[in-house]
């Protein structure tokens, strides 16, 4: 029923789009390359494509797609880390939804609710924006405990932000699973709680004088990652798990920033149990360079990684950003190398 009841969304937004009076438009478009190397045998190239359209219907309310599409000379993990070295890496995929719903504006207050993946409203601050790896983009307390709507999957949601002067808040609720695909059973408009879970998940910031201060805890209730559906076994294994986290970008000097992260999943059976980083940051004009390390426990072992990086602004819309990263796990320690190209109009 709730699939029925998107699709008809969908069908009354583009009807909408197509007979309204637009009032105003945005379209962008981004592409990504990225090169990777393990310095021993293994190159990979990865290419990501997102494409984003917003549409004012009247003062208050709008409409917000975009798609993302990735395809890579393998797709098979170039290391066998736990965390993910690069953000990017996913399988193949032509054609994916990232966001696809309708924002209602009120003031300091916003409402979207449609299709949307987490990635695009937390963890998106922008010294932990700076850095290539997984971890930065969502902590692994979340995305390697629970199949939810973490790149490059999304999932049918309600997002409410209120920004104030200095502070701000967000609270958000997914359909438990993230989903990719436009038909069949694992449709990106499915929403079934019974079966997928629920996510419920929110955050609260404060900024002021340059630092960022955020906290935060979400709450889901479903199966962890690990285990499969349709099992008496999986049956007993459902109930509520609760995450919580928090990391700050503190200015240093005028230029610099410290980051300091920490998350915790006191009810991970399986999975990523604890989690923290740290590292520092440099702004000078169009440069920004940064050095981070982390690490993560997990039911089945431990992982330390670090990245040493660099994203330089060339021209107005293009950027190139070289990172190195070391890796150490139960099953293996390496280096690996990745150079970013980034353009967007």
């Amino acid at each position: 029923m709730m699939q029925k009841i998107m699709v008809v969304c969908v069908i009354v937004a583009v009807v909408t789009l197509c007979n309204h009076r637009i009032m105003a438009q945005d379209v962008g478009l981004s592409y990504l390359s990225e090169l990777q190397t393990d310095f021993r045998t293994k190159v990979k190239w990865v290419n990501l494509l997102r494409a984003d359209v917003s549409v004012a219907l009247n003062k208050n309310i709008g409409v917000e797609a975009a798609s993302i599409s990735v395809a890579g000379t393998s797709e098979t993990p170039l290391l066998d880390d736990w965390q993910g070295f690069s953000s990017v890496e996913a399988e193949n995929i032509p054609l994916a939804l990232a966001v696809l719903g309708v924002r209602w504006q009120a003031g300091k207050s916003a409402v979207f609710v449609g299709i949307r993946n987490l990635n695009e409203d937390y963890f998106t601050s922008s010294c932990i924006s700076l850095f290539t790896n997984s971890s930065c983009g969502i902590f692994p307390t979340l995305s390697a405990d629970y199949p939810i709507a973490n790149y490059p999957v999304a999932s049918v949601g309600v997002d409410y932000k209120w920004q104030g002067e200095y502070w701000g808040v967000e609270a958000s609720v997914y359909n438990g699973t993230g989903y990719r695909m436009f038909a069949g059973r694992e449709n990106v408009f499915r929403f079934c709680p019974g079966s997928d879970g629920i996510l419920g998940i929110s955050t609260v910031n404060y900024q002021n004088n340059g630092s960022g201060y955020y906290m935060g805890f979400a709450l889901r209730n479903g199966l962890s990652a690990c285990y499969a559906e349709g099992t008496e076994e999986t049956e007993e294994k459902k109930g509520w798990n609760a995450v919580v986290w928090g990391y700050a970008e503190q200015k240093v000097f005028d230029h610099w920033h410290l980051l300091v992260q920490y998350s915790v999943n006191p009810t991970a059976k399986t999975g990523c149990r604890s989690y923290a980083g740290g590292g520092l940051v440099a702004h000078y004009g169009r440069l920004e360079a940064g050095m981070f390390a982390d690490y993560a426990d997990y039911t089945t072992g431990h992982e330390w990684a670090s990245e040493l990086t660099c994203k330089m602004c060339c021209l107005k819309n293009m950027y190139i950003q070289p990172a190195l990263h070391l890796i150490k796990n139960s099953r293996m320690f390496a280096w690996a190398g990745l150079f970013r190209f980034g353009y967007e109009i």
